[in-house]
């Protein structure tokens, strides 16, 4: 007898579940629940793309064909509302349904922290792509953007806004950007680059509220300085989406997998934004793709485990691109050496475009190998880099 497989979710950890499902299972029924209308589409382009020539049907993963030819059932916007692991029922915004393997990919949702004020109209997130659109109707000429939010994506939404016409402030409540994968001195780079792009940075801020009537005008800090704007995008990353799941799922802050991405219930795994696995949830697309692969393989009666998840940080548009991987100098334990490599290393270097070809290298090394790096600048040498530290090469 064929089994059911449930999917939740339609993001890269779904598609990869339900394609190493029919690697081992041609026959087995696969339903694929979404929350969302649209077809399942990649979304870190949603800050990646530009905002002028904004369209999701441009980044469509799979279309209707490839899910009819795999035999899976899509269900578009139709989220599973709670999931019963003694009765192996899922219930859905239409109806419930039985499975015989479940697999939650459900993804997560973007964090908007207690600020006051964060209930205003014009204060937006990114995590669909309704979220762009909602940005670009409230865009006007000479508008004033307050970016909360110092990470990969506040910085390339940033960068777009600004490409877009928008006057942009960057807001980061860290002492500098992005502290768990990069150091204070590339942080200090990526500040100068977005001042050349026109944008203000400010560092260690707290912020106090949100301000206006009812849209958003203004953002105070705790220290009195106010910063007027039209609008306001809140990056403070996201939050696994498991309200649906019952007691028999531990679920710590992510739903809580093993090295064969199952759960704390029988015939339940889980992949992705949602899932934590030693405790770790790193919310990466390299994350989903592996996670979701596993969970597919072994929900068809695989044996497969884990591997070793890419955590590598990469930023890449004309105005500015930034790369970062492994230890850079956060160990207090360790000793470290640092090496610079940069463009002007090289003077007489032919470049068609020389400012695409300028780039500065920091490399940190311990024990004779090289444990992270940073790129700021042409990013050519990214993956040599990789290379050396998930390999555990031995520097030169």
């Amino acid at each position: 007898m064929s089994k059911r497989y449930i999917i939740v979710g339609s993001g890269i950890a779904g598609l990869s579940a339900a394609r190493a499902i029919r690697e081992d299972d041609s026959n087995g029924q696969i339903i694929m629940f979404s929350a969302e209308d649209n077809l399942p589409y990649s979304r870190p382009m949603l800050t990646k793309a530009p905002f002028i020539s904004f369209n999701p049907d441009d980044w469509t993963l799979y279309d209707e064909d490839w899910f009819m030819e795999n035999k899976i059932e899509l269900r578009l916007g139709e989220p599973v509302t709670k999931v019963d692991t003694e009765s192996k029922v899922v219930t859905t915004s239409e109806g419930s349904c039985s499975y015989d393997k479940l697999i939650i990919a459900s993804g997560a949702e973007s964090f908007v922290p207690p600020f006051n004020g964060r209930d205003k109209k014009g204060i937006f997130t990114i995590r669909r792509t309704e979220d762009i659109i909602s940005i670009k109707k409230a865009y006007h000429s000479h508008t004033r953007a307050v970016v909360i939010g110092g990470g990969v994506i506040g910085l390339e939404a940033a960068v777009e806004l600004a490409r877009y016409g928008a006057s942009v402030t960057v807001l980061e409540s860290m002492p500098y950007l992005m502290t768990r994968q990069i150091d204070n001195e590339i942080s200090d780079i990526i500040c100068v680059k977005l001042g050349e792009l026109g944008m203000e940075v400010h560092t260690g801020v707290q912020i106090s509220s949100l301000d206006g009537d009812t849209w958003v005008e203004s953002v105070s800090l705790a220290d009195g300085r106010i910063f007027p704007c039209d609008f306001v995008v809140v990056a403070c990353g996201v939050r696994a989406v498991t309200s649906m799941l019952p007691d028999t799922i531990d679920v710590p802050r992510a739903i809580a997998i093993d090295d064969h991405c199952r759960t704390s219930a029988e015939d339940v795994y889980a992949a992705g934004d949602c899932a934590q696995y030693n405790g770790v949830n790193y919310a990466l697309w390299s994350q989903g793709l592996m996670q979701g692969y596993t969970a597919g393989k072994n929900a068809a009666g695989g044996d497969v485990t884990v591997g070793k998840t890419d955590t590598s940080l990469v930023m890449n548009s004309l105005e500015m691109s930034l790369f970062a991987l492994g230890d850079l100098g956060k160990n207090p334990d360790a000793e470290y050496t640092i090496r610079y490599r940069s463009s002007k290393d090289s003077p007489d270097a032919f470049l068609v475009n020389p400012p695409q070809g300028e780039f500065f290298e920091k490399r940190y090394i311990s024990h004779g190998k090289v444990v992270g790096a940073a790129i700021v600048g042409n990013l050519s040498g990214m993956q040599e880099l990789k290379d050396k530290i998930n390999n555990e090469e031995e520097t030169e």
